[in-house]
């Protein structure tokens, strides 16, 4: 096995693995194709260039201009249907339109939608109750509040440019769950919402609806949504996040580096100490209480006692690991449980499992296992959750309470694992 070398000048294929994963674009939350409104006068192309070339690409361009048209008049239509429903002194038993003869099987889908629509906003009713409660956030509130007013951004304007976002992921999310141009369609007429592919949608309509309940501009939502939506999710259920959710995540990206105090013997930082991996043989290190002696363990130099942290770990090679956070007072010596009774959150990939680390153990979906992992803390509100960045899903999330300070954990577990902790660019601020 070939180790990470101190010396900068020596090349290793091992220190420049490739995590970039074919097909990104189609992932959960991947942001929408770019799209080119364009006349139709200038779809025509140059003289010398085929006919049949012409056409795909006016028919390509033409189709996805209809497609986001379709988003955004969807997005107005589920507007007045929540206005209509939620706002003081509206008529929730009545229609947006004049009362027509219709088919009972309309009438029952839109029956549903809006049962669907005022159990959200009782949900988010609860949820705002106690968020308010916690002063902090109050102090966050008024700081985006203030930052709101000095951006001094048009409302209506404002309004428009958040539908036509939400628009461009709803195309994008129709695209990856196979929803068609006619269910998009039907949905648009019908507001079905029990058909299976239409149900993949759900979430993110629920997030909208919590958004046009709240005249929600600066975050607010995005941090009501990432509080509970978590805490309820069912293992194994593949729930879709929405980018204004995943632009708050990022928002809170910490420079995690490795201490070398801390790793085991058999472990080899790089000179950066951003990677970690087995060595060819034990080093002689510094004695310290912090050092791990049979755990192959290294922490994170920086801990967090407050406040929202966000990092992210490649996973090189396919190999065995373990992830997550502990206190400064744990166990270092000795074999022991990583449990949160022993004051460790992390995931466990082994040869054939991947768990959760809770006693007893939770198993987790093989399909979760990631090739990059993002790792979530809120210290205040209690939550460790863990998200597979290749496909931008979420996989588990631990709650406690926590009373000391915390550091980020690496572990390597077999030869072949290479770690890498890196912070998400600036340009994933917008998945």
């Amino acid at each position: 096995m070939k180790s990470i070398l101190k010396d900068k000048n020596t090349k290793h294929p091992r220190s420049r693995v490739n995590f970039e994963t074919a097909g990104q674009s189609h992932s959960i939350g991947a942001k929408a194709t770019p799209l080119h409104w364009t006349h139709l006068d200038d779809l025509q192309a140059h003289s010398s260039a085929p006919s049949t070339s012409s056409n795909a690409s006016k028919t390509k361009d033409l189709k996805e201009l209809r497609n986001l048209q379709e988003c955004v008049q969807f997005i107005h239509q589920w507007k007045e249907e929540v206005d209509q429903l939620c706002k003081p002194g509206s008529n929730t038993k009545g229609g947006t339109r004049k009362a027509e003869k219709t088919d009972p099987r309309t009438e029952s889908s839109k029956e549903e939608c809006r049962k669907l629509i005022l159990k959200w906003a009782e949900e988010l009713n609860n949820v705002d109750t106690l968020f308010q409660q916690c002063p902090w956030r109050q102090e966050s509130i008024a700081a985006e509040g203030q930052g709101s007013r000095d951006e001094g951004m048009d409302p209506n304007e404002l309004g428009q440019q958040r539908i036509m976002e939400w628009a461009k992921e709803l195309q994008s999310l129709s695209m990856t769950y196979g929803v068609t141009r006619e269910d998009l369609a039907l949905m648009l007429h019908q507001l079905e919402v029990r058909k299976r592919k239409l149900a993949s949608l759900l979430p993110f309509l629920e997030f909208i609806t919590w958004s046009l309940l709240k005249d929600d501009n600066k975050g607010v939502v995005p941090q009501l949504w990432l509080l509970t939506k978590q805490r309820s999710w069912k293992l194994g259920m593949p729930k879709y996040i929405p980018n204004s959710v995943w632009s708050w995540i990022y928002s809170a990206t910490a420079n995690v580096t490795l201490d070398p105090m801390t790793n085991h013997p058999w472990l080899l930082l790089s000179d950066d100490c951003k990677k970690v991996q087995e060595a060819l043989e034990e080093a002689e290190v510094t004695l310290s209480e912090q050092r791990f002696d049979s755990w192959p363990c290294v922490l994170g130099w920086e801990g967090y006692s407050s406040g929202r942290h966000y990092w992210e770990v490649d996973l090189a090679n396919k190999g065995y690991w373990r992830v997550g956070l502990t206190t400064g007072s744990s166990k270092r010596h000795g074999r022991f449980p990583m449990v949160p009774s022993e004051g460790y959150w992390t995931l466990w990939r082994s040869t054939h499992q991947f768990y959760a680390c809770t006693k007893p153990d939770t198993p987790l979906p093989l399909h979760l296992v990631p090739r990059k992992v993002g790792v979530y803390l809120d210290y205040e509100e209690g939550q460790i959750s863990f998200y597979k960045m290749d496909s931008k899903s979420h996989i588990f999330t631990f709650t406690d309470t926590f009373r000391e300070k915390l550091y980020p954990l690496f572990a390597p577990l077999d030869g072949r694992t290479l770690m890498t902790v890196s912070s998400p660019n600036s340009d994933h601020s917008h998945p």
